[in-house]
């Protein structure tokens, strides 16, 4: 397996308000925790293993189940700034960090639930993350995926529109945020069962007719992005985002 010398503390303006797709990256983290963390309380869960920290978005809300519902909470997080800035912001004593890459974390116990949200489309090789993270998940656990959608409907508009020659290149914003590539609903499920995993749900994060900053422009307001968000859950194959629960 080739060693993994990224420096990751490279990408971390990527994650701050300045940026320009920061709103919308919170719409769609937003979203994702929230369903997620459904599940683990529907599922009576005790443990989560989070890849990575990011916006805080996902780790906020699954430490607010700490104080209810999980016994323990642990993340893997490769840029060692964006680690003391989470520690500046949290101090709860069932959260314990590891600065590690992914492919070198080697946890000495198994979880209920593994989060992997927007994490594929950053990694070298996907398929071994998953391989990999999948041997820490316990008989009944759950694997959480998402990452952004190649055939996001304002893609595929733009696309036929001669606008986006290719439904699968990376934009200037999109290497600033580290992106390798991008998936498709039939590419993510493709994956993630050659990793010998089952999927057993799968949803859309937001159906996104226009780009994002063009919703801006137009000031559509929370209730169309509420609405667009509900939306999009039943369109996986065409929403900006994939959801996708797996289990071994």
């Amino acid at each position: 397996m080739k060693k993994n010398t990224e420096n990751l503390d490279n990408y971390k303006d990527a994650y701050k308000q300045n940026f320009k797709f920061h709103d919308e990256n919170i719409w769609y983290l937003t979203l994702y925790a929230n369903l997620m963390c459904k599940k683990i309380k529907e599922k009576n869960f005790k443990s989560v293993l989070s890849l990575g920290i990011g916006h805080n978005v996902v780790s906020d809300e699954i430490t607010k189940l700490l104080k209810t519902d999980l016994d323990l909470y642990h993340i893997v997080e490769g840029s060692p700034e964006i680690i003391a800035d989470f520690k500046k912001r949290n101090d709860f004593p069932k959260i314990k960090l590891f600065n590690s890459y992914f492919e070198d974390f080697n946890p000495d116990v198994k979880y209920d639930a593994i989060e992997m949200g927007f994490v594929l489309e950053h990694v070298d090789d996907p398929l071994l993350i998953i391989e990999r993270f999948k041997n820490f998940l316990n008989k009944d656990g759950i694997l959480f995926i998402s990452v952004p959608n190649a055939k996001s409907l304002h893609r595929v508009i733009g696309h036929k529109a001669g606008l986006l020659p290719n439904l699968y290149e990376l934009s200037q914003y999109d290497l600033e945020l580290g992106h390798k590539r991008y998936f498709d609903l039939d590419s993510i499920k493709a994956l993630v069962q050659k990793a010998g995993l089952q999927i057993i749900n799968q949803k859309g994060l937001m159906l996104k007719p226009i780009t994002g900053e063009q919703i801006k422009k137009l000031d559509w307001g929370i209730n169309i992005i509420d609405a667009l968000m509900d939306i999009g859950q039943d369109y996986p194959e065409i929403s900006n985002c994939i959801y996708l629960e797996s289990t071994l």
